[in-house]
């Protein structure tokens, strides 16, 4: 279910984008743990729809923004953020921007510690 849904995240219509992502997180809330449902998400960040990467980061922050980050392994999520920090479509740059804001906002001086061993400079 999960690898239709991130094609849906990549729809031309924002109507089909924000169900697609209302249904991951009611399945995170019905079906699955949070991380269990991360674990095959995942994938989305390497998509060839640009949508569907940029679905994928702001699903991110919606996790984090109703489940924190308690239920999530977030060392196994970063890495994906860092290579969204390079991707060639800006809205998917800020996107992961934002995600790594709100992952900061829940875990701290970790993140920034972990973002400086990947090689994002500081100021970024």
């Amino acid at each position: 279910v999960l690898l239709p849904l991130i094609d849906r995240m990549g729809d031309a219509k924002d109507q089909v984008r924000e169900q697609a992502q209302n249904l991951i997180l009611k399945l995170m809330d019905e079906a699955a743990p949070p991380m269990y449902i991360w674990e095959r998400l995942a994938v989305g960040f390497k998509h060839k729809n640009y949508r569907s990467r940029e679905g994928v980061c702001l699903c991110l922050t919606a996790t984090l923004n109703i489940y924190g980050a308690q239920p999530l392994i977030l060392s196994k999520l970063v890495p994906h953020l860092c290579t969204a920090f390079g991707d060639s479509n800006s809205q998917v740059r800020d996107a992961a921007i934002l995600a790594i804001v709100e992952v900061y906002r829940h875990v701290g001086e970790k993140v920034r510690l972990d973002l400086t061993k990947r090689g994002i400079p500081p100021g970024r």
